[in-house]
């Protein structure tokens, strides 16, 4: 089954989505689409804590009370496994989306297609995903791998850093999340403090990786000829997929 929930304050808006999402769900009828719509933030964010936060959200931005952009990291808080679409009159949010590491961001007027397209590339994404369940106070998070920035070992715990801005901390990694890990080309060990994903590194300084959210994290000297290349790497491997 896929989740989705829509907010949006205005209520023709709400109805061709919720047409267009309609239209979706009989085309692609393997996913199971189930959809919820909410005229307000509050309203959204109220259903959540109810039954559970959506597979994917479908946002206007600009609302009353709250902006949309606001109420996708709520959202984030609540739930790090929730892909963010944003639907919007206005391109000058468009970096704050990315900020936040939007799925997709589409101006108003749309079409079908467009609609339809950025679904499709949300639920490819996810099908894609390595799924982890990890235990944190008394928790137990279900995460993908791929949304991890970077582990932190912390005296005997250790500090999972999501791209949600969460932090869950552990006192050691489940052995599926160790496998996943040493199978994942992406995550490499950053000295023995760190193990980074190369995904969210914006930059290598020469002597920190500068990751998604502005975290530094030193590299040891010994080893930055070896990240530096692993770095150049893993994103020419990427440019050439």
């Amino acid at each position: 089954m896929l989740k989705i929930s829509v907010c949006d304050d205005e209520a023709v808006e709400r109805k061709k989505i919720a047409d267009d999402l309609g239209v979706y769900a009989a085309a692609h009828g393997e996913h199971g689409v189930e959809f919820d719509v909410y005229s307000s933030a509050i309203e959204m964010l109220e259903a959540i804590d109810r039954t559970g936060a959506p597979d994917i959200a479908i946002l206007d931005i600009c609302m009353p009370g709250m902006l949309g952009t606001d109420l996708a990291r709520d959202i984030l808080r609540l739930s790090e496994n929730t892909d963010i679409i944003f639907l919007t009159t206005s391109p000058d949010y468009a970096v704050d989306a990315f900020s936040i590491h939007a799925a997709d961001y589409i101006c108003k007027p749309y079409t079908q297609e467009q609609l339809d397209g950025a679904l499709e590339r949300v639920v490819a994404r996810r099908e894609q995903r390595t799924w982890i369940l990890l235990r944190s106070e008394r928790k137990v998070h279900r995460i993908a791998l791929e949304d991890i920035l970077y582990i932190e070992t912390k005296d005997k715990r250790r500090e999972v850093a999501l791209v949600s801005g969460q932090k869950l901390s552990v006192w050691s990694l489940p052995t599926q999340m160790q496998e996943s890990i040493e199978d994942h080309q992406s995550m490499t060990a950053c000295g023995s403090s760190f193990i980074v994903n190369l995904n969210h590194v914006r930059c290598f300084s020469g002597s920190d990786l500068v990751m998604d959210d502005g975290t530094l994290i030193p590299v040891p000297k010994r080893r930055r000829g070896e990240i530096k290349q692993a770095y150049f790497d893993f994103y020419l491997n990427e440019a050439r997929n």
